[in-house]
């Protein structure tokens, strides 16, 4: 329950006449969304007029490409199926780990924030890798000891304990890497939802489930369908897992397709690459189309001011079993996959056995001791790290402007922040090569194009984050801080974004990961003059070097592991002492 702040009627009539002008920091607000949709429109703008206006005419020689495309229905069914099941099971699985960690005694301090987003942190292409190593019908490592255990039973059988290359294989890498985005988005919500609400229920003669099904789940609905459009829009256009694990398992999806046609096609084929993205576009409109309608229609605040309070459920001798689900799901879903990573890299052979003999320290040496390296590990870490904030602090704005705005002008620029990038990750990509390396920008080979498109990327994404973020932030916390003077530039600074913290950290870290072992942009806009790790990485993969991939991707994943975790310790850190402070201002 949300204590209402006592207002005086002229106070609030001139909040409201103050929220009608358009101030400085709404002004500012409005032109940061405008700076993002323009550099946006005009990448893609570029891509489009090449597509469909051959010689100064119009044609739609894209559309008929795409619908004579061979087995055109069969791969939208697949990327729909695979992407659909995933989402299902993240949102299950990771709406389940924030339940634990946020409203039970479960949780195990820093290490619960940690669990659900660690299997994140290893980069798609080196966890398709990792998952590889272990579950490869032959090769595969635990497949092998599986055999092994049988056969101490008497049991001989060449089957594996999982095949990668199947359908049920691609299913599971994607959940894993979807339950970070879900539990994300969910993990916030539950952590501010008071707990007078879900205790009025029981003491109303609700039960447990009822209570569930009609106090919480329709208080974090917003972030639960956010999670889910994040990792849909993610997936529909991940591209490391359908080429690593997909593509031997011959199960095509539209992100391969569209690959294929960039950048195995000589010349490349954008009127076919743009034709199977408006496929994605209309998949990921649809679902954010119903997300807008569930954030419109939501009435439920979820963050409050004076005598909100989270009370965590006492599991009792289910506590420890709860426990040991979480650290199983950190032993299966991390540390067995770089556990992989590990014995290739040290090893620096994959064969059936580990060959002990051979660990050494040689395949870190050699890559760490290659300036190119150093430099393409620098530049990540000083990209991620730059572009998370900067992405994290816009989206936070940018949502802020458009809660605040009128219907009209508020769903415009919401759309204009996240359409434009349903066209397609790897069309915009090739719109900012159109349109910034040649004149008259000339930042061809730059660290300057990559931090452009890191910022084009991941901004549509990350306003999903914030936009069922400041969903959840009660209107009476700013309308007290209007009526008491401050402007919207301090409401902001001192008021909102304090209660934004934990869900931008979340959203902070999955950008700050995404950017470090970025493949798509980094294959585009990387070269020997601005190296990236993620770059590098696909170039080794590419050639063959199974433990070269491998250390390249643990060294990436042990630095991305340490950033994160300071990121997550600060945003629960922040988050304490954001409540204290909101109390003691509304005392």
């Amino acid at each position: 329950m949300v204590t209402s702040i006592p207002v005086p009627r002229g106070g609030r009539l001139r909040a409201a006449r103050r929220h009608r002008r358009m101030s400085p920091f709404a002004a500012f607000s409005l032109l940061l969304a405008l700076a993002a949709i323009v550099l946006t429109v005009i990448s893609l703008g570029s891509v489009v007029l090449k597509l469909f206006f051959t010689d100064g005419s119009f044609t739609l020689d894209p559309i008929q490409r795409t619908l004579n495309h061979p087995d055109l229905g069969r791969t939208v069914l697949q990327t729909l199926t695979i992407v659909l099941a995933s989402t299902v099971v993240a949102v299950i699985v990771g709406g389940g780990l924030a339940w634990l960690n946020e409203r039970t005694d479960a949780r195990m301090g820093l290490l619960s924030d940690l669990l659900p987003m660690v299997p994140f942190l290893v980069p798609p292409i080196a966890g398709s890798m990792g998952w590889i190593m272990l579950f490869a019908p032959e090769a595969g490592y635990l497949n092998n000891a599986w055999r092994w255990l049988l056969g101490l039973f008497g049991i001989d059988t060449d089957g594996a304990l999982m095949n990668i290359y199947s359908w049920h294989g691609m299913v599971f890498v994607f959940s894993v890497y979807g339950v970070a985005f879900t539990y994300m988005m969910i993990a916030p919500a539950l952590r501010t939802l008071d707990s007078n609400l879900e205790e009025q229920s029981r003491i109303s003669g609700a039960g447990a489930l009822e209570t569930l099904r009609k106090v919480t789940l329709p208080s974090i609905m917003p972030a639960v369908l956010a999670g889910a459009l994040l990792w849909i829009w993610v997936a529909m256009v991940t591209v490391d897992i359908p080429v690593v694990i997909g593509t031997p398992a011959e199960i095509s999806m539209l992100s391969n397709e569209i690959v294929t046609a960039l950048r195995n096609t000589y010349p490349a084929d954008r009127g076919l690459a743009v034709g199977l993205s408006s496929i994605i576009s209309i998949v990921v409109m649809f679902v954010w189309f119903l997300q807008t309608r569930v954030l419109r229609g939501s009435r439920h605040a979820t963050m409050g001011s004076k005598g909100t309070r989270t009370i965590p459920l006492r599991l009792g001798r289910w506590r420890t079993p709860a426990r040991l689900v979480m650290v199983l799901y950190m032993l299966l879903t991390t540390v067995l996959p770089f556990g992989g990573l590990l014995v290739v890299a040290f090893t620096g052979t994959w064969q059936p056995s580990i060959q002990w003999s051979r660990i050494s320290f040689d395949g870190y040496a050699t890559l760490l001791s290659n300036p190119q390296m150093q430099a393409g590990l620098r530049n990540s870490l000083l990209l991620a790290l730059a572009a998370a904030t900067v992405v994290a602090l816009v989206t936070a704005v940018v949502s802020l402007y458009i809660k605040r705005a009128g219907p009209v002008l508020g769903r415009l620029v919401d759309a204009g922040i996240k359409l434009p990038a349903t066209l397609g990750t790897l069309l915009l990509v090739v719109g900012i090569v159109l349109t910034f390396t040649g004149s008259p920008f000339w930042m061809a080979g730059t660290v300057t194009i990559l931090f452009l498109g890191y910022l084009l990327l991941n901004i549509p994404n990350a306003s999903i984050t914030s936009d069922a973020a400041v969903a959840g932030v009660s209107e009476e916390l700013t309308e007290a801080s209007a009526i008491s003077g401050a402007g919207d530039r301090r409401t902001f600074w001192r008021v909102v974004l304090p209660l934004l913290i934990p869900a931008l950290v979340g959203s902070w870290a999955i950008v700050f990961v995404r950017v470090m072992g970025d493949v798509t942009v980094s294959s585009l806009l990387a070269g020997v003059t601005n190296p990236v790790i993620g770059y590098q990485i696909l170039e080794t993969q590419q050639n063959g070097s199974t433990s070269q991939v491998a250390v390249l991707a643990s060294v990436l994943t042990v630095v991305s592991a340490v950033v994160v975790f300071l990121a997550v310790w600060y945003g629960r850190r922040a988050s304490r002492w954001a409540s204290s402070e909101r109390r003691r201002r509304t005392t």
